[in-house]
């Protein structure tokens, strides 16, 4: 192994931040549409609150997709901006 790691490990090591992010937006839509379907079996209303809960989450989930947009794009600035002054 060369003192710089494998290339699979430096490949995984740039992979993660968007692992991340794709797990915090299905975990959006699961919340929702999971609490929609528990709030149906408790009410006996299916699927009134399952169809609410999943307009609500896609919802979430767009306003999620923006937010992570202006972040990722506000690291790419700042880490195009940090090159430059080098």
């Amino acid at each position: 192994m060369s003192e710089h790691g494998s290339p699979w490990r430096h490949g995984l090591g740039s992979v993660v931040p968007y692992l991340g992010v794709g797990i915090q937006l299905a975990s959006t839509m699961v919340v929702y549409v999971g609490l929609g379907w528990l709030l149906d079996e408790w009410q006996g209303t299916a699927p009134t609150f399952l169809i609410v809960g999943s307009v609500v989450g896609m919802v979430a989930f767009f306003f999620q997709v923006i937010r992570l947009a202006k972040v990722m794009s506000g690291r790419k600035k700042r880490s195009d901006s940090k090159g430059q002054d080098q």
